[in-house]
């Protein structure tokens, strides 16, 4: 992979109808477990990687459900659907960048003026929208 091309994975994290979504520290908006894959790194083990390390929880399934080329940005997103282990409970405290303390199963709906990813360029919040 060329140090210009940058992967990113979005996560949608089902909880019955919700989403697992972090409000960030640096700006105050709304996020979903995503991250970067490291160099030689298979798109599912990142998926769980930046699940385990942003949340505390370990995936029961994980399905790849869509990518998307963003030309603008030089970035190719894989979009998960994930169903983590329900009997661990969500901490935080481990993740090493520290973007979100906490996490809440929520309806995006709810905070769409508010995400960190605007609604016309979120792939993640679409696909939820359709499914």
């Amino acid at each position: 992979m060329s140090k210009s091309k940058r992967v990113a994975i979005n996560l949608i994290v089902d909880h019955k109808d919700d989403i697992l979504m972090g409000c960030r520290n640096d700006n105050k908006r709304w996020t979903f477990p995503a991250g970067h894959l490291e160099i030689g790194e298979d798109p599912y083990e990142g998926a769980i990687r930046e699940l385990k390390e942003e949340t505390g929880l370990d995936v029961e399934d994980i399905k790849l459900v869509g990518s998307h080329w963003d030309k603008e940005q030089n970035i190719l997103l894989y979009l998960f659907k994930v169903v983590p282990d329900p009997k661990q409970m969500i901490d935080a405290s481990k993740d090493p960048d520290k973007e979100c303390d906490d996490w809440h199963y929520m309806n995006p709906n709810d905070v769409a003026e508010d995400l960190h990813v605007d609604l016309a360029r979120n792939i993640a919040l679409k696909y939820w929208m359709q499914s």
